[in-house]
């Protein structure tokens, strides 16, 4: 599978430009050395609209097409929502005669509309499909513009409104004002709902560095957030008093809804049977989201494994 990276935090995202801009290399034994000896950088992020749907992507091979949900290849009998059986409907030459490749080429977007989601505007569109990222070869490319076949429902995040602010990481902190804002702007009226005089909640904001395509994170307003925060888009962790406040602050609502979602997208039916995959894919989500947060406060893994599964369980019998 060519699988599009999971798109992590604000904090994750400076965290990483300063422990880049630091690293001095290796010493003789090949530990790292850092060392803040100059200003940290200015960067220039453009956020897109993040919509509400699932993860899909088409691949093109020198013998023909695959088509992917976030975790698995579809096929027709195994599909995710229909997006394969649309796909196959569609002359996706249009889209890759602009890509040449020598291994492949590879198309990610958002498979949205009805019956795929519910909750913010785009939900009530006809199904679309809504490219945000194109690799080719290994190699990500700059999202071309032009990249859409509207005929076909096939769009192009650019086609709708963008955002650019500027963050300085000698103080990230600054951002977080105007990050907000934005935020909190998309989700009480998402843009790409409007593009189509639908009006109703956005979910946020994917935010791209220019320069650095490879520094994303995401902006969710608390309607969709996975984590409950004291203040969004904050560029530390938090500190929590015990695993208690912390389980309260990530297992919420969201995150168990999104791990339905996760059994829907892999063909796992919503039973008793299937108990064991869903708290594994809620312990683990927790753990890729909010491992430097429990690290940070000193929370045993174990115990909080532990405290996570205990309260997923407990929702998901109730789903049944």
């Amino acid at each position: 599978m060519k699988k599009y990276p999971s798109i992590e935090q604000f904090r994750n995202v400076v965290k990483a430009v300063k422990t880049s801009h630091d690293f001095q290399g290796k010493d003789e034994e090949g530990n790292a050395i850092y060392a803040h000896t100059e200003p940290y950088p200015t960067l220039t992020f453009r956020g897109t609209v993040k919509l509400h749907g699932t993860n899909a992507s088409i691949v093109k091979y020198a013998d023909g097409f695959t088509y992917q949900s976030r975790e698995r290849v579809l096929s027709l009998d195994d599909d995710n929502a229909g997006f394969m059986a649309k796909m196959l409907e569609t002359d996706l030459d249009v889209l890759f005669n602009r890509l040449p490749f020598t291994d492949y080429a590879a198309i990610y977007g958002e498979w949205c509309g009805k019956t795929i989601q519910k909750g913010t505007a785009v939900n009530a569109l006809e199904k679309l499909y809504v490219i945000f990222g194109v690799r080719v070869d290994d190699v990500w490319l700059e999202l071309p513009e032009d990249l859409h076949y509207n005929e076909a429902r096939i769009y192009n995040i650019l086609q709708f409104p963008t955002f650019s602010i500027d963050i300085d990481f000698n103080a990230p902190e600054q951002a977080q004002s105007k990050l907000t804002e934005l935020t909190l702007a998309v989700e009480a009226s998402c843009p790409v709902g409007k593009f189509f005089n639908i009006e109703g909640v956005g979910e946020g904001i994917v935010f791209t560095c220019v320069s650095r395509p490879d520094l994303k994170f995401k902006s969710k307003g608390e309607k969709h957030s996975h984590t409950r925060v004291k203040v969004i888009n904050a560029a530390d962790v938090e500190m929590m008093e015990n695993i208690d406040e912390f389980i309260e602050a990530v297992v919420t609502e969201n995150r168990l809804n999104q791990g339905i979602t996760y059994l829907n997208e892999q063909s796992i039916p919503v039973d008793a049977k299937s108990t064991g995959e869903f708290l594994r894919w809620v312990v683990m989500d927790v753990m890729k989201e909010e491992n430097d947060t429990m690290e940070a406060n000193g929370l045993d893994e174990k115990l909080v494994k532990k405290a996570i599964a205990a309260k997923a369980r407990i929702w998901f019998m109730r789903q049944e």
